[in-house]
């Protein structure tokens, strides 16, 4: 049946074994699983869907949280490489690869998955509790996602970079932005990634960001598995409101 989570676990579970490894997140989706467990998300963004692992596991969280909903963006370009591993994929897999996540859905019973057949980009959903990128973690990549997203985050909120903590140049990276934007300053790189229209367009971005950053601190954690391959880290950036107390505020206790 539907409800019976368990059963749905095990066999998430038996999926994700076989085809995580294709893109080193067979663990990860399991650790954002229990995160979406406990901060209870209304909205999840990933960015890169590849073989619907994140996606499954946070589904089957949110479901479980009895709320809330994962939008998940990908034109399927690498489709035509995953071919090598179509023995992994087994039955599950499609020739085309829209149709190839629409099965896995219905297979799995979801639904609260928004799944986007497109070009990934700026998805136009607001107050992000999580948002996962999987698609791109360059210095440039990585700095124009928090531009980006930064304005669509809700107020505490967590943004998880794949593969960019064990990237040294954007890991120096990451770690100069965080500093910086916890002094209240936007980088000047921050102004020339993004292509504006006009002017006016540009300064209310700008005056955007620097709303979001003098009212928020950041905090940087880079989860590293040991294992030896190359796609084996996430960096996980929470953002939160600059206060005294710990956030969200749930249960605080004074004696």
């Amino acid at each position: 049946m539907k409800n019976n989570f368990y059963n749905r676990f095990v066999e998430l579970k038996r999926y994700t074994d076989r085809v995580g490894s294709v893109y080193g997140t067979e663990d990860f989706s399991v650790y954002l699983y229990s995160m979406i467990k406990m901060m209870k998300p209304k909205k999840v963004v990933e960015l890169g869907t590849g073989l619907g692992s994140t996606m499954l596991w946070s589904a089957l969280a949110l479901e479980e949280n009895g709320e809330g909903t994962i939008y998940t963006v990908d034109d399927g370009s690498e489709w035509e490489r995953l071919r090598q591993v179509k023995d992994l994929i087994g039955n599950d897999f499609q020739e085309d690869y829209n149709q190839f996540i629409a099965s896995l859905i219905k297979k799995h019973q979801f639904d609260n998955i928004s799944f986007f057949y497109e070009k990934i980009d700026v998805l136009d959903v607001k107050n992000i509790d999580i948002l996962f990128s999987d698609f791109a973690h360059g210095v440039f990549d990585i700095t124009k996602l928090l531009v980006n997203y930064l304005p669509k985050m809700n107020s505490h909120s967590r943004i998880y970079i794949d593969s960019a903590s064990t990237h040294y140049s954007s890991y120096m990276a990451l770690e100069k932005l965080v500093e910086l934007l916890n002094d209240n300053k936007i980088p000047r790189v921050f102004h020339d990634v993004i292509e504006y229209s006009n002017k006016l367009e540009r300064d209310h971005h700008i005056d955007v960001l620097q709303d979001i950053i003098q009212n928020s601190e950041f905090k940087i954690d880079h989860i590293i598995e040991n294992k030896d391959r190359n796609q084996n880290s996430t960096c996980c950036i929470t953002m939160s409101p600059i206060d005294i107390f710990p956030y969200p505020r749930k249960n605080i206790r004074f004696a």
